[in-house]
């Protein structure tokens, strides 16, 4: 699968579209505000319709072989959210904290993948996530409730290639989302008297930074991780169906910092028991994994401009992925995030 190159470094051409495709080298601005937004009749777009049409989102994850920390901010128009969780694997517990606020008060997002402040508050609980390049990181602080207090450091390795896609979304919008698995990790978690030292050689990280005008209802399966492969080898994955898929896909998988890109990908489970081992392979046969999930951060609303059956589960992830040049990774029990999400937005 080749990628697009692209001619301008902001996603929004000078003529008010979109670049489409999946490239080999960040953006630098995604600038949304430049997009010529029309109806599905070809006319303008109001004020309004613009600004509640953008969708935009931030996730960055630490993982190690008997934790996981996910953290999120989005926001949406109508609402702003923002979750923390931290899994432990070994006692099978799940702390989790999250917080909305109405019509996007107290939240601000980048529009700069590699650069700028993003942040949410409410009341005394603080998320910000500071990107910085040259080289790319992030550094996620949280303050909630004076009993958790995160400080993490995500770096971007020399070698990582991103994972930078942009596709058509519906009939009139776009939907752009860049994906790094495999960042090196530092820092700390303080969380309700535990104290968990975050280091390169027993975390890694990965991040998805996302933005649109995504389809107004939509529904989709991802699957991510990060750990070591049999013979010790950094690897990382993202999958997703159901979105990203017009012309071109966000499917893929790094072997140390070198990216495969993979087919269509296929998601077997029970959606009423979603506990249940699952079964993700691509059409292609280059990703057959199976997925045991050990826990279950999950959140059903159902509002009157917005709708979330959101269900993100950490486990452990082995079987095959299948290299470009035909050589096979194994993956026994390396520790990732399965998810089911429908959204009304």
């Amino acid at each position: 699968m080749s990628f697009n190159k692209t001619a301008y470094d902001k996603l929004i051409r000078p003529d008010g579209q979109p670049q489409y495709g999946c490239f080999t080298q960040s953006m630098k601005e995604i600038n949304h505000a430049d997009f010529d937004y029309r109806t599905v009749m070809d006319r303008p777009a109001s004020r309004l319709q613009k600004h509640f049409g953008l969708n935009q989102f931030q996730f960055l994850t630490v993982q190690s072989d008997r934790y996981v920390l996910a953290c999120a901010i989005a926001d949406v128009r109508y609402a702003a959210t923002a979750f923390i969780y931290l899994f432990d694997s070994e006692s099978r517990t799940m702390s989790t904290q999250r917080f909305t606020q109405p019509m996007g008060l107290r939240c601000q997002l980048s529009n700069q993948p590699h650069n700028g402040r993003s942040y949410f508050i409410k009341g005394r609980n603080q998320f910000e996530i500071i990107a910085t390049d040259a080289p790319n990181q992030y550094h996620l602080t949280a303050r909630l409730n004076k009993q958790i207090a995160v400080d993490l450091v995500l770096t971007q390795p020399e070698q990582l290639q991103p994972l930078a896609v942009c596709t058509r979304a519906g009939y009139n919008g776009w939907a752009f989302t860049e994906k790094l698995t495999g960042l090196t990790a530092s820092g700390v978690i303080a969380w309700g008297g535990r104290n968990i030292t975050v280091e390169s050689d027993n975390f890694l990280g990965s991040s998805d930074w996302s933005c649109g005008y995504m389809r107004r209802e939509t529904a989709w399966n991802w699957a991510s991780l990060c750990g070591t492969d049999n013979a010790g080898r950094t690897v990382g994955l993202n999958l997703a169906a159901g979105v990203n898929e017009t012309e071109y896909n966000e499917n893929g998988f790094w072997i140390d910092g070198k990216l495969n890109r993979v087919g269509p990908a296929i998601f077997q489970f029970n959606r009423f028991n979603r506990m249940q081992p699952w079964t993700i392979t691509t059409e292609n046969s280059q990703v057959d994994l199976k997925f045991i999930p050990e826990g279950n951060f999950n959140e059903k609303v159902n509002a009157v401009f917005v709708a979330s059956n959101f269900s993100q589960l950490p486990g452990k992830y082995s079987g095959t992925l299948t290299c470009d040049s035909g050589k096979k990774i194994v993956l026994e029990r390396v520790t990732g995030l399965a998810e089911d999400h429908y959204a009304k937005w």
